[in-house]
């Protein structure tokens, strides 16, 4: 009836999962100030890690609408917001289960440290299901706040403060961009929600308050993606704007660089899909962008393994390939924004295979990172330094070296890892869309990326163990200290799966469209 006040439709099931990851968090607060700090160490890995798993088990459930917008329109559950959910909350508990070992090792408060991973992992979910552009922002600084005091929140340490104050400037400044670009998308269409953003860019006009329509401003429109997608940038560290990234890398505690590498950035790679198939419903988007994509998704791969030949520390050497795989991944982006969208709802066959093309390169890239950081944790303040520290590694513990020999190898894009199979998917897109440049250029990077990559495993394989402090100072000095770590287990998964997706890749194919 007239007048009568609006009631937003809820279902409570739907949120399922991010009101797991809040409930937790609170938990983990509530447990850790009732309770001694011997205690709530003990038992805040066990909330955080409980959370985090019936998350994860909420999306095998049947509780959202295939692929429609639902919370007023705010989230979307599609195929690209599951798996990169799945593949977020894994990543994000490998970091709780290693987390006793660096909440002791640094002396960190629990009930912080434990709180706010399950509340970055609740900013990285919900911007994986937006559908809406405020409710992405609102996500990202969930996100991006929580990260910031996990970098820097070993108060002792003035690398990780000098990391953490650097990410925060730099990351208001990808808000302001972020902002500014929503704004200018809001002024060309008239909507922050996806769907009726693509419905818009479709039909090329705006609705007006009194029915009547105005022609789409195509300058806001490109203003606004240009914009929006340079806070997405900062984000993902793509070059040129990814100054934050060695300095945040090598200062956090590695758990946290762990997360910052693999779970907020499938966050955000999963914004810029769902952003880019609705801009794809507008014809000309593809002439008026693509030289923005494709310049950043070649300075990030020239520039990330160019910089990362130069690096001695293990962590810093790890940023700069970071800044390359973001570059790879820009590659299939590049070709699936040539496709235009017809309907969010429906894509079409070939963008639903670089969708899936692209899960695949992220999951295989999570595992990878989760396994090198993971491994580099383990060993300590040494394995977490210079690269010399790791001469003679096979000797003192070879499944360390062995493990760590696997994630490198993966991440060069070596067969039989999942990582080449990433690779060959990504660049057989930019082909099949006429994009030769960049996939000649990737091929190319790759092969340099093969020197730093590999130097790491003949340090650790043919190189004798120095006599020294550093060198001494890694951990896992046998196969025991190794089978007893806390996130063995977890690693092991990671390592498993790297081979098998690599080996049979369509098992993983077959899982995503299931």
């Amino acid at each position: 009836m007239a007048g009568q006040p609006y009631i937003p439709v809820i279902i409570i099931e739907q949120l399922a999962p991010l009101l797991i990851l809040l409930a937790g968090a609170l938990g983990c607060l509530v447990a850790d100030a009732a309770s001694n700090k011997a205690g709530s160490r003990r038992v805040l890995p066990f909330i955080a890690g409980a959370a985090l798993l019936a998350a994860l088990a909420t999306f095998f459930l049947p509780l959202w609408p295939a692929n429609r917008p639902f919370l007023e329109g705010f989230l979307r559950v599609d195929r690209f917001g599951v798996l990169g959910s799945v593949t977020i909350l894994f990543a994000m508990f490998v970091m709780t289960v290693l987390g006793p070992e660096t909440v002791r090792r640094r002396n960190l408060p629990s009930g912080e440290y434990y709180a706010l991973i399950l509340f970055a992992a609740l900013g990285m979910v919900t911007l994986s299901l937006a559908n809406e552009l405020v409710t992405a922002f609102i996500a990202i600084e969930i996100l991006s706040l929580s990260l910031y005091v996990l970098t820097g929140i070993d108060r002792r340490s003035a690398r990780s403060t000098e990391g953490a104050f650097k990410y925060f400037v730099l990351g208001a400044f990808a808000s302001a961009f972020f902002v500014m670009g929503m704004a200018f998308l809001y002024g060309a269409t008239g909507s922050t929600r996806l769907n009726d953003m693509a419905e818009v860019f479709r039909t090329g006009a705006r609705p007006l308050l009194d029915g009547s329509t105005s022609p789409l401003n195509a300058v806001f429109a490109f203003m606004g993606f240009t914009l929006l997608f340079v806070g997405i940038s900062f984000k993902l560290s793509l070059a040129p704007f990814h100054m934050w990234a060695p300095d945040v890398y090598q200062g956090a505690p590695t758990t946290t660089t762990m997360a910052i590498a693999t779970a907020s950035k499938i966050g955000v790679f999963a914004l810029l899909f769902h952003v880019i198939v609705t801009l794809a419903s507008w014809p000309p988007f593809y002439n008026a962008a693509a030289f923005l994509l494709t310049a950043v998704a070649a300075a990030s791969i020239v520039w990330g393994n160019v910089q990362a030949l130069a690096q001695t520390n293990v962590k810093r050497m790890l940023a700069f390939s970071s800044i390359a795989h973001g570059g790879y991944v820009m590659v299939a982006y590049v070709a699936l924004m040539s496709l235009p969208t017809a309907s969010l709802e429906a894509l079409s066959f070939q963008q639903q295979e670089i969708a899936e093309s692209i899960l695949l390169y992220l999951f295989g890239y999570t595992l990878m990172n989760v396994l090198a950081f993971g491994l580099a944790h383990h060993l300590g303040k040494g394995g977490e330094g210079e690269m010399k520290n790791y001469r003679g590694l096979w000797k003192r513990s070879p499944m360390a070296a062995s493990g760590m020999a696997l994630a490198l190898f993966s991440l060069t894009g070596i067969p039989p890892t999942v990582g080449f199979i990433g690779k060959f998917y990504v660049f057989r897109h930019a082909i099949e869309q006429g994009q030769y440049g960049l996939a000649v250029i990737g091929v190319l990077a790759s092969v340099i990326s093969a020197f730093y990559y590999l130097r790491l495993v003949v340090t650790m394989f043919m190189t004798d163990e120095e006599a020294g402090a550093d060198a001494a100072q890694l951990a896992g000095g046998g196969d025991s200290a190794a089978v007893l770590a806390p996130g063995t287990l977890a690693l092991g998964v990671a390592a498993g799966m790297l081979l098998l997706f690599g080996v049979f890749p369509m098992i993983f194919f077959v899982l995503v469209r299931y």
